[in-house]
Order: C-alpha cells, then sequence, then structure tokens
C-alpha cells in the first residue's frame, strides 16, 4: 500500500514540473492511496498558496480540492482518521524519534503522516519533503521519488 503526504499528492491535482512522474507512478499502482486525515487540511492550504502566487487563476484551488473530494467520496482515496490507534502510534514514535542518537527530529505533522502511515501499515512512501523523506526512509517505509524530485528525469 502506498502512503501519499500532502506534497506527494497535491501534484495529481494542481500541475507541477515533476507532476507527470506521479501521475504515472499513481496510474501504475494498484492499490489505491492512503492519506491521513489532515491531509485535506493542508491540500487547501498549498493549493490556496499556489493560488497566491499566481501559479493557478483565482478560483482554481477550490475546483482542485473538489476533484480531490470527489476522489475520497467515490473510495478512490483512503482517508485514516486521527483516531486512539494513531494517536498511540504518534507517541511511541515522537519517543523513539527523539530517543535515538543523534535524534531524529521530526516535526508534529510529519510524525502524524509517519503514525498514519504505519498503522495503515503503508510500505511505499511518497513525499517530496527532504525531512520526512529522511525519517521515512529510516522507518523502513519505501521511497517514491526513489531519490530527490529534481535529479529525476522529466
Amino acid at each position: 500500500m502506498t502512503y501519499r503526504d500532502t506534497s506527494g499528492l497535491v501534484k495529481l491535482y494542481a500541475p507541477e514540473s515533476d507532476s507527470s512522474q506521479f501521475e504515472f507512478h499513481a496510474l501504475n499502482s494498484a492499490a489505491k492511496p492512503i492519506v491521513a486525515a489532515i491531509t485535506r487540511l493542508e491540500m487547501w492550504v498549498a493549493l490556496r498558496r499556489k493560488e497566491a502566487d499566481g501559479f493557478m487563476t483565482s478560483g482554481h484551488a477550490k475546483l482542485h480540492l473538489d476533484r480531490f473530494d470527489d476522489d475520497v467520496n467515490r473510495g478512490e482515496i483512503r482517508v485514516v482518521e486521527l483516531d486512539d490507534a494513531v494517536y498511540e502510534k504518534f507517541v511511541r514514535l515522537t519517543e523513539e524519534c527523539f530517543s535515538r542518537v543523534p535524534p531524529l527530529l521530526v516535526r508534529t505533522l510529519d510524525m502524524l503522516h509517519l503514525a498514519t502511515a504505519q498503522i495503515a501499515a503503508a510500505g511505499e512512501f511518497v513525499t517530496t519533503d527532504k525531512r520526512l523523506r529522511e525519517a521515512a526512509a529510516v522507518m523502513g517505509f519505501t521511497l517514491f521519488p526513489p531519490s530527490s524530485p529534481k535529479s529525476l528525469p522529466p
């Protein structure tokens, strides 16, 4: 199963220079992507940021978010709710990460993504966030893209 954090998911809804790689990957994946419940909130901020920065036409952020919502409602994306199991995994992973020598310094929302991915039993983690990639690799996830997106061919 494949877990997608927001950085790896937004590329499927709002075109970016490397979106085709992520689209190809998504089309060739047999399993439905897994996301955390917070992903919708993060998607909204990321899409509005693109709109505010002039990378998309005014009003398109809402259209892209609506497409995401439609995919969730049709069952094309599995959303894992923030429940007791995710909370408990979050606490355990936080202890594990910060007890390491040297500590693995993971941000709060990144830790929530990692805990959700572990609870969902995802084997692959899709993200472009450097710190999150490092933590996911340490936790044993297979990463996509396999190297930094900037080094991948178009």
